[in-house]
């Protein structure tokens, strides 16, 4: 007696595969565009607080020497 079940579950992961592998190259290259934006959006907040904190410094500074 022999079960099919696993040929079907066989058959559905090679087919699942196949179709992630055929997706792979378009979700690659958003998922790679996804993340370049993301970097560079998190680059602008980083140097904008970090200016900021900058002036902050620097105003805490000139009050403290008067």
């Amino acid at each position: 007696m022999t079960d099919s079940a696993p040929d079907a579950v066989t058959g559905a992961m090679t087919d699942a595969v196949a179709g992630a592998r055929h997706e792979s190259h378009g979700d690659a290259r958003n998922d790679e565009k996804r993340r370049r934006k993301a970097m560079m959006i998190r680059a602008v907040i980083y140097i904008a607080a970090t200016h900021l904190w900058a002036g902050f410094m620097i105003l805490v500074f000139s009050l403290g020497k008067h």
